[in-house]
């Protein structure tokens, strides 16, 4: 008698594990004792952790225009040229573009011989021809090979170094 339950219980024990054996089934929600932080929610790079309500506007953002012209069109520089504005235009430009564009803005800057395309030249009449939107954007979203510095500079920093680019573009 006890051979024959012993036998019927690795009988029943080997058709248990061999039915657990069987393929996923992905649709079925799975039952976790202890829940694992490959399950957490994650945040991958460059995202938000949390997003903000959809249509909403954050207190004080810009809303940039959908294409450089339109903000070339929409967007003036609020920002009277007076000696204090243009020295910090002038430190910002040091800073931020003086690497690429060079101090004088003809693009002969340290970084700017190590790119496949060399940095424009800011001077050129055909760019001092632009209204200040369009270089708001460039500074704010950057280009093809131009970073952005939205991130790194306020918009009052943005206008103060448009200032100074347009007494390069003098000179």
């Amino acid at each position: 008698m006890k051979s024959i339950q012993f036998a019927g219980s690795i009988i029943l024990g080997s058709l248990l594990a061999i039915s657990g054996c069987g393929g996923k089934n992905t649709s079925q929600t799975k039952l976790q004792y202890m829940p694992d932080m490959a399950d957490a929610p994650t945040v991958k790079a460059q995202e938000n952790m949390l997003s903000p309500p959809e249509h909403s506007v954050p207190y004080g953002s810009i809303i940039y225009p959908e294409s450089f012209e339109v903000a070339e069109k929409e967007f003036q520089n609020p920002i009277t040229a007076n000696d204090k504005d243009l020295a910090e235009g002038a430190r910002l430009f040091g800073i931020f573009c003086t690497v690429c564009h060079g101090a004088d803005g003809k693009g002969q800057g340290t970084m700017g011989a190590s790119y496949p395309t060399p940095p424009p030249d800011i001077t050129r009449e055909d760019l001092a021809k632009r209204g200040d939107g369009f270089f708001f954007m460039k500074i704010s979203q950057g280009g093809p090979i131009m970073p952005m510095y939205g991130h790194a500079t306020d918009t009052k920093e943005r206008w103060q170094i448009i200032l100074h680019l347009r007494t390069l573009q003098k000179k």
